[in-house]
């Protein structure tokens, strides 16, 4: 008998340590991926829900000239729409009933959102100088009152048509600019106001507030 007979190893595994990182890395990084594709796609996934107003196919990043401020004596800033949801009407400076109506309803979705009223803002944008500028601040005070009768502010309510060139409708429509800076959705004036707000209390409801 063969007494010098050694001991037979344990099969040794292959030393793959690029195999490891790519499983952490699909760990921690996969989910990343998924969430910021869906956040840059949003207006392209159904969640269950049912939108009231009209998307905007693709959302459409808004770029803000510093268009002036009539009543401040300021210019809109170019961050002007980041962190915070705005809703956005457009008139001639003769507000008629129509234009009041579209107003009151912005601020009353506005104080309707309640603990998250300062994740939302207005902005109203008039070609020239508001008529009544009293009148205006009296009962719309939260609200931001642009000029769009120049140069600039033409070429940025272009932003607003269907195509992003051509001239918006005037006065028939809300538009709702996310937290991001991106036209999503634009409602006629002429719907049912409850489903802008179902829309925005949905969209606040998924971001957590701002």
């Amino acid at each position: 008998m063969n007494n010098n007979t050694e001991p037979m190893s344990p099969p040794t595994r292959p030393n793959r340590p690029w195999l490891i990182v790519g499983i952490l890395a699909a760990v921690f990084l996969v989910p990343l991926v998924i969430a910021w594709v869906l956040y840059l796609n949003i207006n392209h996934f159904n969640f269950g829900t049912n939108q009231h107003g009209e998307f905007i196919t693709p959302a459409r990043a808004l770029v803000t000239p510093p268009i002036p401020l009539p009543l401040t004596g300021k210019s809109l800033a170019p961050d002007f729409f980041k962190n915070r949801y705005t809703l956005v009407y457009m008139s001639t400076a003769a507000c008629n009933a129509d234009c009041e109506e579209a107003l009151y309803l912005t601020r009353q979705i506005r104080y309707a959102m309640g603990q998250k009223i300062e994740s939302v803002q207005r902005l109203y944008l008039v070609v020239g100088a508001p008529e009544d500028p009293a009148k205006l601040e009296r009962q719309q005070a939260d609200v931001t009152v642009a000029d769009i009768s120049g140069p600039e502010g033409k070429r940025f309510i272009q932003q607003f048509s269907v195509d992003g060139k051509s001239m918006p409708d005037i006065g028939k429509f809300i538009y709702l600019v996310d937290a991001r800076g991106f036209y999503i959705m634009r409602y006629s004036i002429s719907g049912n106001p409850e489903g802008l707000l179902k829309d925005l209390r949905h969209l606040l409801g998924q971001s957590g507030g701002i």
